[in-house]
C-alpha cells in the first residue's frame, strides 16, 4: 500500500507546536514508515525557510527534550533516528521532530533495547486542582495570571509566583510540584521563599499567604532558603513534624533510608517539633532525626547535607546501601539495598557524571566492585 503524503501544513504546525490530538495522531503514522533520507529533506526543507541559526539559548530546552525521551523512550543509540539530535545546523528542528518521530517509532514498538540512564535535570509536575503541567527548563515566560497571581517560569528551570492583591480564592489555591524520578526543580513562593526540591519529592503550598502563618508541605527532599517575617512564621510540615521557622536556611528530607525526618541547619535556627509535642531548637551544623517518636540532634557539617543542591553528591560516612539509594532515585534505576555491603563511603562526586563513571569512583574507594547491570546497580561478590 502507497504511503499517502504528508500534508505540508500538518508539520508546519508541528513546528509552530500548534498541532491538536488528530494531528499529532496523524504525524505519528506518517513518521512511523518514513525513512531516515525523506525525514532529513522534511528538516532541510523546514530549516531553510526559517532562516534561523542555532542558538545557544536553546541548549537547556533541548537537553530536557532528550532527557525526557531519553527516560521514557527505549531506543538503541545508535539508531539512525536518534542521529538527527546531533545534525548540527538542523538540530533545533530535528530535536523537536525526534520527539514525533521517537513516540511513534517507540507505539510501534520498532525500537527495543534497556534505557539509557543520564543523570537527573530539571523536571517537575505542576498540579492545581485538576489541571497538570509540565515543567522544565524552557525560555522564560508568563504560564498563569489572573486574580492578582502571576505564575512565571525561568530559563534556568524555576518556577515563580508572585501575589500582589490577591483575591481570597486565588491566594488560597493550592499548589503541588512534583519532582520524579531523575528530576529536581525550583521554585520561589510568593513571599520570596525559594524552596530546592531534589528527585521523588514533593511540595504542596498555597499561591499566596495569607493569615498569621506561612505553612508547607513536603514529601521527600527540600533545601529551603525562607524569606524573614517575624509578623509571620513560616511552617513546613514534614512526614508529621513541624519545622517553624522566620527566616534561614535549612534542608528536610523524609526519604526511606532516612528511616525517619531528618532536618539539618545552615543558618539562623529552627525549631523542630514532632507529633508527640517533643521539640527542639537547631542551631547552625546541627541536624535532628525524628524517628519512632523520639529527636536525636547531633552536629554535623551542614554543607555536606546541601551539596546536592550545588550540583554534587557528597557522601561522608555514609553507609553503601544509603548512597546506592541516592544514587537511583537521581539516575532512576533500580537497587535492592539489601543485597550491598554493609561498609561507610566518603566520596565527592558531580551529579553529572555518568553513572559507570560514578560507580567506578566509588569501585576504587571501597575496593569493592559495582556495576549497571540493565536498569538495575548490583555489587559484585
Amino acid at each position: 500500500m502507497e504511503k499517502s503524503p504528508l500534508r505540508k501544513q500538518l508539520f508546519e504546525r508541528f513546528i509552530a507546536n500548534e498541532s491538536n490530538a488528530d494531528e499529532l495522531e496523524q504525524l505519528f503514522r506518517y513518521f512511523e514508515h518514513a525513512d531516515q533520507s525523506e525525514l532529513e529533506s522534511l528538516i532541510k526543507a523546514e530549516f531553510d525557510k526559517s532562516g534561523d541559526d542555532f542558538n545557544q539559548e536553546d541548549s537547556p530546552r533541548l537537553a530536557l527534550i532528550q532527557s525526557e525521551l531519553n527516560h521514557k523512550l527505549f531506543a538503541k543509540p545508535q539508531h539512525p533516528v536518534l542521529k538527527l539530535i546531533r545534525a548540527g545546523n538542523f538540530m533545533k528542528i530535528a530535536a523537536a521532530v525526534l520527539v514525533v518521530i521517537a513516540a511513534g517509532l517507540w507505539f510501534a514498538n520498532l525500537l527495543s533495547s534497556a534505557p539509557q540512564v543520564i543523570p537527573g535535570s530539571a523536571r517537575a509536575f505542576l498540579s492545581v486542582g485538576e489541571k497538570l503541567d509540565t515543567l522544565g527548563v524552557k525560555k522564560a515566560g508568563v504560564i498563569y495570571q489572573h486574580g492578582g497571581v502571576t505564575v512565571s517560569t525561568k530559563a534556568d528551570g524555576t518556577i515563580v509566583y508572585m501575589a500582589v492583591d490577591a483575591d481570597s480564592a486565588s491566594a488560597s489555591r493550592l499548589n503541588t510540584i512534583t519532582t520524579p524520578r531523575g528530576g529536581e526543580y525550583k521554585v520561589t513562593l510568593s513571599d520570596g521563599s525559594m524552596v530546592m526540591l531534589n528527585a521523588g519529592s514533593k511540595l504542596t503550598f498555597p499561591t499566596g499567604f495569607r493569615g498569621a502563618e506561612r505553612r508547607v508541605y513536603v514529601d521527600g527532599e527540600a533545601f529551603f532558603r525562607v524569606a524573614k517575617d517575624p509578623q509571620k512564621p513560616f511552617i513546613v510540615t514534614v512526614g508529621g513534624n513541624e519545622v517553624k521557622v522566620l527566616g534561614t536556611q535549612f534542608n528536610v528530607s523524609n526519604y526511606p533510608e532516612n528511616d525517619g525526618v531528618e532536618t539539618t541547619l545552615l543558618e539562623g535556627s529552627v525549631n523542630f517539633s514532632n507529633a508527640y509535642g517533643k521539640e527542639v531548637i537547631l542551631k547552625p551544623n546541627q541536624q535532628v532525626l525524628s524517628a519512632y517518636g523520639h529527636l536525636t540532634l547531633k552536629d554535623v557539617a551542614a554543607e555536606d547535607f546541601n551539596a546536592w543542591t550545588q550540583g554534587e553528591f557528597l557522601f561522608n560516612d555514609v553507609p553503601v546501601s544509603v548512597v546506592m539509594q541516592k544514587l537511583a532515585r537521581w539516575y532512576n534505576v533500580d537497587v535492592d539495598p539489601q543485597s550491598m555491603p554493609k561498609k561507610n563511603l566518603y566520596i565527592r562526586i558531580s551529579r553529572q557524571a555518568d553513572i559507570d563513571e560514578v560507580l567506578n569512583m566509588i569501585s576504587k574507594a571501597t575496593d569493592l566492585e559495582f556495576d549497571l547491570k540493565g536498569n538495575k546497580i548490583v555489587f559484585k561478590e
